[in-house]
């Protein structure tokens, strides 16, 4: 395309936005599959992330990818992980009254939580914040406020970690916005999050049935297309791996990640009809949410030289887009990012710059060097690591420009 007449430009934005309307909608497709019930939230129990997986490599191939981990897709891995495969069960007796809560929407168990099932009347933490060092099967209740919070935390982590309390329950009671994330460690007692405040007295009754797995298995997904040179690398990259579930509740991770898996598989699509200028790798990680576990293996054990990559492209919660994107790493990669920015055309509403974090897979190879930004979009539903992240409601506002302008703007870098 770059070497095209001036007056053939707006031929070509109008051509990639109508091919980009088509990806959209097969974007559509491609959610309501990776947030199904049979994938269980890409976790750790049923299959999800192997199915997951299985999918990726499926529409891969239906692109004409081919393997980019020699003759394999999967670059296999395996980590240790706290699952919550079977029944989870929250209720409380008053006056003879019995309410049932619902996992996800109600009560939490802390993704650390060991395995329990018990019964009994609550015991209130005091204002001083002392718990009992040594406890067994007991039942201990706080209420969370903004200005205790962070002894709450420290109380938290003590109790799972730190105490010599077996079999015992810490029920915290915390009316704020729920963010789940996996553990890789399994604790000897549980913590449990309720959204009601609960009587002195009050009688409950928990079940968890948790299973540690000290090596889950797990891979990532490489796909490679080559270029019209080798001389250089590009990478696009996006995790499929999600929360899983807790019992009968799943975290489907619409937004976070399989927009970005959707829009990963786009650019496979295009680009298996449409030879890059530079040999492109189509990278799905594993194990993003439990510590970028799946992009650090990869980087320990490259299948490329690393040194080649021109620029990696993260795509993680690519959703929405009402309110535009925003650019991770853009200062660090400012001539990138004027170039989005110059090639947008008021596509996107608006491009936001950002400096570095390290919230997602492009931050391990920005650290030993390599080109690396992260995108994500903004506005839209907000859902966050809950149960109502799940893709029914994304908007995808952004996403056909997106799309048209990760490639254009890939092409001219």
């Amino acid at each position: 395309m770059r070497d095209l007449f001036i007056l053939s430009i707006p031929f070509i934005i109008l051509f990639n936005t109508f091919e980009g309307v088509s990806q959209s909608k097969l974007a559509r497709e491609h959610l309501s599959i990776l947030t199904s019930d049979s994938l269980s939230g890409r976790g750790f129990t049923n299959n999800g992330q192997e199915k997951a997986a299985d999918f990726i490599i499926e529409k891969l191939t239906q692109s004409k990818i081919r393997a980019g981990n020699g003759d394999n897709f999967r670059q296999n891995l395996s980590y240790p992980v706290n699952t919550f495969p079977d029944n989870v069960q929250f209720s409380v007796e008053n006056q003879n009254a019995i309410k049932i809560y619902g996992a996800g929407k109600d009560f939490l168990f802390h993704s650390a939580s060991a395995p329990l099932e018990i019964k009994g009347q609550i015991q209130k933490i005091p204002e001083t914040f002392k718990l009992s060092k040594k406890a067994k099967n007991e039942i201990f209740y706080i209420e969370k406020k903004e200005d205790n919070a962070e002894e709450i935390e420290k109380i938290t982590q003590s109790f799972l970690f730190e105490s010599k309390a077996k079999n015992s329950l810490l029920i915290i009671q915390d009316s704020s916005k729920w963010s789940w994330f996996p553990s890789s460690k399994q604790s000897e007692n549980t913590v449990l999050y309720i959204k009601d405040k609960l009587k002195k007295g009050a009688e409950i009754s928990a079940i968890n049935e948790a299973q540690f797995v000290p090596n889950f298995s797990s891979a990532n997904i490489i796909g490679k297309i080559n270029g019209e040179s080798s001389d250089s690398t590009i990478m696009l990259s996006a995790h499929y791996d999600h929360l899983g579930q807790m019992g009968n509740a799943i975290f489907r991770g619409g937004n976070d990640n399989a927009s970005g898996v959707a829009m990963l598989l786009a650019l496979a699509d295009y680009y298996g009809e449409n030879q890059p200028k530079f040999d492109t790798y189509f990278l799905f990680t594993t194990a993003e949410e439990i510590g970028l576990l799946g992009s650090y293996f990869f980087i320990e054990n490259p299948p490329i030289d690393l040194k080649k990559i021109k620029m990696l492209v993260n795509l993680d919660m690519v959703g929405t887009g009402d309110d535009g994107i925003t650019v991770v790493n853009a200062i660090k990669n400012k001539r990138y990012y004027e170039l989005l920015k110059k090639l947008n055309n008021n596509r996107i509403s608006e491009i936001k710059s950002r400096g570095e974090a390290c919230n997602s897979d492009h931050c391990l190879f920005d650290r030993i060097g390599v080109p690396a930004i992260f995108i994500y979009t903004l506005g839209g539903k907000q859902a966050y690591h809950d149960i109502n992240d799940n893709g029914e409601e994304l908007s995808l506002e952004a996403f056909n420009a997106l799309h048209d302008l990760i490639i254009e703007s890939l092409d001219q870098y």
